[in-house]
């Protein structure tokens, strides 16, 4: 039954998106939560998340006219209904099946996603969800199954659960505020059409106020209906479960379901046939409501309840949903206000006017706060990341026959949201390399006197003015034989050579290495780490590895915490321009002389509070052409906890610094991560801190560097866009 007019229709559709989008990321909590409960499965908080998450989807669903996703949802619902009220219990078998029924109803939605539906899978997935549904009823004991209805069977042949059939009558007393708060009274009358037949529908008009004090945006409806089907009435009221807020209701089961012409029940509604929703579900999409306690009763403890969701509704106004390529777009803009700042800024000083350089201080820090306040909305947390890969490592756990613990660190620090998207891959083909060639299996584990269970561990934080991510395992390390052997097969070390470790283990990120004895569906052809390596430095980004055989291996990603804009110290040699990162900038020696015990390769040092300190010359590094001064600065950089000086020209200061990539001259010169355009049009080289430290611990041979000439003429400013 579908009762909507063609503005409703269009503004369903409209509202889809919100729909599909609320619904991916409640399938997501709810597969972290059922990953949760295998450790504390008999925490109730979980249990009713688990619960709302599933009846959030389902009555969301209903709204949309998606009988299908409400069909198999309901039968998801039922289980974890039972299961929260101690009728059955999570198994390992379970648990699978849960899982896979998530994943049903996120390919159930694709289905209705525009640009993403896929027809040709529709038979699969119909396949799917039978078996699903099938292995879902023989989980239930029989006291679930006997409340449990047969009508949202979607398709002939899908499993039903039988239900006693009945009728029920149901008034509706919408309030004034009802379409003020994004509420469509008609779109119940649609889910109810999923329930059941509607009949016998009728409109009281007493609350219809004279012509002249009619205001278009209050809500008059009283509607009384009779609903003819086989649900029980717990799911008649489970169906409201989401409005209570915009409107009184009664719901009675009757016997006649012809009788239409039983009194009113709106005179007197029933509280007592209303149930406690106070692990009602949070708020989904254009179409739902806040869940409120039941308006009927008046006990403090329903007060406090509907306090409380009022608060809810208060924070959940305070979001609001952006399209991402949107903010895409402001951060370009910005970008390109943040040059035009400083171009001002500089034709503020050569004029010399102290109004207009005030003037343009001000608008400085103006931009500077827009910057900082815009960027901050891209910053997400990387425990959202983090957390998808309990299922990966839950699912090849099961596969390859292991026990393994995953451990999460750090999961509220924040970077890029540009960066977030783009390093998910790559982290997720070294959690399962970790998983398949790291960890043994339980018998090699105990032979070898460690714990059965082996600990996978990922964790995030701040280094540098960027981000650092390790993944390390406790398996069985790398074999460094087997490396040199294979490296040698294949021609990458020659004869009776042995690299260093480091470089050893560097072999592992060459396209088409591998030291699997065999393929598997996992691993064995070779294909992967040379492309996460890729990966990470098209982020401007570096991994390392270190591994002790028999005890595991961790790798490190270092990546910037953004692709856009940064606080940038900016320095000079010669008449060349170049951005440190500002974080990674301890401190600067000022006005020194010009070290003269400087080496072939451009490395010196200085003494720094009692302790050496290692020095090296951009002038030299980079055979920068141009005449040395009598007196230079050091900036004192960190990286990995240790610390270098970079032997430099002039300071000229905090600088805001506009990331673009680098041009095609630049982009083999070690040491940088990218460009920028300053206020002037010069354009200055961005360093990467951690390859310059490494630089300057192994220096290239001297010489093999191309002379890096004046930087004003060599990029065009409008080459690359602002990333």
């Amino acid at each position: 039954m579908s009762i909507h007019s063609n503005d409703d229709q269009d503004f369903l559709r409209d509202a889809l998106p919100s729909f599909i989008s609320e619904s991916v990321e409640l399938l997501d909590q709810l597969e972290q939560l059922l990953l949760e409960l295998e450790d504390r499965p008999s925490d109730r908080e979980l249990l009713d998340a688990l619960f709302r998450c599933a009846h959030t989807i389902k009555g969301s669903a209903g709204l949309f006219g998606l009988d299908e996703i409400v069909a198999f949802t309901h039968h998801v619902e039922t289980f974890l209904d039972a299961l929260r009220e101690g009728k059955t219990h999570l198994t390992g078998k379970t648990s699978a099946v849960l899982l896979q029924s998530g994943d049903q109803i996120r390919r159930l939605i694709t289905l209705v996603d525009p640009g993403r539906r896929d027809t040709d899978a529709a038979p699969d997935i119909a396949d799917q969800r039978d078996t699903l549904i099938a292995a879902l009823v023989a989980a239930l004991p029989a006291s679930a199954l006997q409340s449990t209805s047969t009508h949202h069977a979607a398709d002939a042949g899908a499993p039903t659960i039988a239900a006693p059939a009945g009728a029920h009558r149901i008034a509706l007393h919408y309030k004034t505020d009802t379409f003020r708060d994004g509420f469509d009274p008609l779109g119940i009358l649609d889910y109810l059409g999923t329930l059941g037949t509607i009949e016998s529908v009728s409109l009281g008009a007493d609350r219809l106020p004279a012509f002249d004090a009619f205001n278009p945006e209050d809500c008059h409806l009283d509607l009384s209906l009779v609903l003819r089907g086989t649900s029980t009435t717990a799911e008649v009221e489970a169906a409201f479960e989401m409005v209570r807020e915009d409107c009184e209701i009664s719901v009675s089961a009757i016997a006649d379901p012809g009788a239409a012409d039983a009194p009113d029940l709106l005179a007197a509604p029933a509280p007592d046939t209303q149930p406690d929703m106070s692990d009602s579900p949070a708020p989904t999409g254009a179409a739902s409501a806040t869940t409120p306690a039941t308006a009927s009763a008046t006990t403090p403890s329903t007060l406090d309840k509907r306090a409380a969701g009022e608060r809810r509704q208060g924070d959940d106004a305070r979001y609001v949903r952006v399209r991402a390529d949107r903010l895409d777009d402001v951060i370009n803009l910005l970008g390109e206000l943040v040059i035009a700042g400083a171009g001002t800024g500089l034709l503020a000083q050569k004029i010399g006017d102290s109004e207009l350089i005030e003037s343009s201080h001000q608008l400085g820090r103006l931009i500077e706060e827009i910057r900082n306040g815009t960027l901050q909305m891209r910053m997400v947390q990387i425990g959202e990341t983090f957390g998808r890969f309990r299922r990966v490592v839950h699912d090849l756990a099961a596969e390859l026959g292991k026990q393994v613990h995953l451990e999460i660190a750090g999961a509220e620090t924040e970077l890029d949201k540009s960066v977030v998207e783009r390093i998910t891959d790559p982290l997720m083909h070294l959690v399962r390399n970790a998983m398949d060639h790291g960890i043994e299996t339980c018998e090699q584990r105990l032979v070898a006197g460690k714990p059965a269970a082996g600990t996978l561990r990922i964790a995030a934080s701040h280094d540098a003015g960027g981000i650092l991510i390790s993944i390390s395992d406790d398996g069985r390390g790398i074999d460094r034989e087997r490396v040199l052997s294979r490296a040698r097969e294949r021609g990458l070390v020659s004869a009776g050579v042995t690299p260093n470790d480091g470089d050893l283990l560097a072999l592992i990120f060459e396209p088409g290495f591998s030291t699997a004895e065999q393929v598997t569906n996992l691993s064995g052809r070779g294909v992967g780490m040379d492309v996460v390596r890729r990966n990470v430095e098209s982020l401007r980004g570096r991994i390392d590895l270190s591994s002790t055989q028999g005890k595991g291996t961790t790798i490190e990603v270092r990546l910037p915490l953004t692709l856009a804009i940064i606080d940038g110290f900016l320095v000079s040699v010669g008449s060349s321009k170049f951005i440190f990162p500002l974080d990674a900038v301890v401190e600067v020696i000022e006005n020194r002389p010009t070290a003269t015990a400087v080496d072939a390769h451009g490395c010196s040092v200085v003494e720094l509070r009692g302790q050496v300190l290692p020095v090296m010359s951009l002038r030299a590094l980079y055979g920068i052409e141009s005449l040395e001064p009598e007196r230079s600065s050091v900036v004192v950089i960190q990286s990995g906890g240790r610390r270098y000086g970079v032997m430099v020209d002039g300071l000229l200061g905090q600088h805001q610094t506009v990331i673009k990539p680098l041009g095609r001259m630049f982009r083999s010169l070690r040491g940088m991560s990218g460009s920028s355009i300053l206020g002037n049009g010069e354009v200055a080289l961005i360093f990467d801190v951690t390859s310059l430290c490494q630089l300057a611990e192994h220096p290239p041979p001297p010489h093999t560097a191309p002379p890096v000439k004046p930087m004003s003429n060599a990029l065009n400013p409008k080459q690359g866009a602002t990333q």
